[in-house]
């Protein structure tokens, strides 16, 4: 069974506003033969089909264990476990955050699995074979050629989600907005958890005019993912709007804690602190906005109100 690989060029798309410290949990195994030797310099990849840029790749000690911290334990994980001589194997895991999720493999050599020898590649895996040479191309600068192999594998297996994100992403980067659309639902309609390219579709949409369809991606980007700063902002104007100040203050807090050069939400936390009489709060954050604005839509304002909060 062939196992996709990663593609590092994408990885400050999908990484893009996460903080995952919080949601850690702990991950460990032993790999194994067929006579329950451990087996030393197994190979063990982890992925998630969450962030289609994520790989860590573990080696066996000899005692063949291996172990790692995830970082965001909220997502699942795939696990492939890889040795000369011995059979590929692969798992999944998904371990409750502050957790340790435990994952031991067997490793057979071909003469050990049925038949005595491996099976014939399946579409499903020449598509992932031409997916990962479209990882190597993509990750040496060449972007039609990663394409090129990225089309050729959802011809091999449509079916494949990491291969429509991967040309969604190609295709968001030329800003050819229709196909980003096109490629980014495929993707996300085969695996649902890929949250991340919801943000993409966002905005896609919106740059080729579509505001209804900018907003409902949104709104599933922001359901998916509810502590981004986006998110946040979003819940502090939601809860400034109806006069709610202390939430408000909260979520725009946690906004520019985020995301320090958030300037919008430092704004209205600045008038948010303002309304709540915390003079000096106001003062610092009308000051980073024009700091980072300083010919903003809300400059004006913050202009106008900086006096009044000495």
């Amino acid at each position: 069974m062939k196992k996709l690989r990663i593609p590092v060029a994408l990885a400050a798309l999908a990484m893009a506003g996460l903080a995952l410290a919080a949601a850690q949990a702990r991950l460990t195994g032993k790999v194994t033969d067929a006579s329950g030797n451990p087996l030393e310099g197994v190979s063990v990849t982890l992925t998630t089909p969450n962030i289609g840029t994520f790989k860590v790749v573990l080696k066996t000690d000899k005692k063949g264990q291996y172990g790692t911290v995830l970082n965001d334990a909220t997502m699942p994980y795939a696990l492939k476990f890889e040795k000369e001589g011995y059979v590929t194997s692969e798992a999944k895991k998904k371990i409750p955050v502050g957790d340790t999720g435990v994952v031991d493999m067997k490793l057979l050599k071909p003469s050990e699995t049925a038949g005595g020898q491996a099976a014939a590649p399946s579409k499903s895996d020449e598509a992932k074979l031409a997916y990962n040479a479209g990882v190597d191309a993509l990750n040496g600068g060449d972007k039609a050629g990663a394409e090129a192999k990225f089309l050729e594998a959802v011809q091999k297996d449509p079916d494949l989600p990491q291969a429509w994100q991967a040309l969604a992403s190609l295709a968001f980067q030329k800003k050819e907005w229709a196909k980003t659309l096109e490629y980014g639902q495929k993707a996300v309609d085969l695996d649902p958890e890929m949250t991340a390219v919801y943000g993409m579709l966002s905005s896609a949409a919106g740059s080729a005019g579509d505001k209804k369809a900018a907003a409902q991606w949104q709104a599933k980007y922001e359901e998916a993912n509810p502590d981004t700063p986006e998110a946040l902002y979003n819940k502090g104007i939601d809860a400034y709007n109806k006069n709610k100040l202390k939430e408000a203050e909260s979520f725009l807090t946690k906004a520019v804690e985020a995301k320090p050069d958030f300037a919008l939400a430092h704004f209205w936390l600045g008038m948010t602190s303002f309304t709540l009489n915390k003079k000096p709060a106001a003062r610092e954050h009308l000051q980073k906005y024009l700091e980072i604005e300083p010919e903003g839509s809300e400059a004006a304002t913050a202009k106008e109100i900086l006096p009044l909060t000495k």
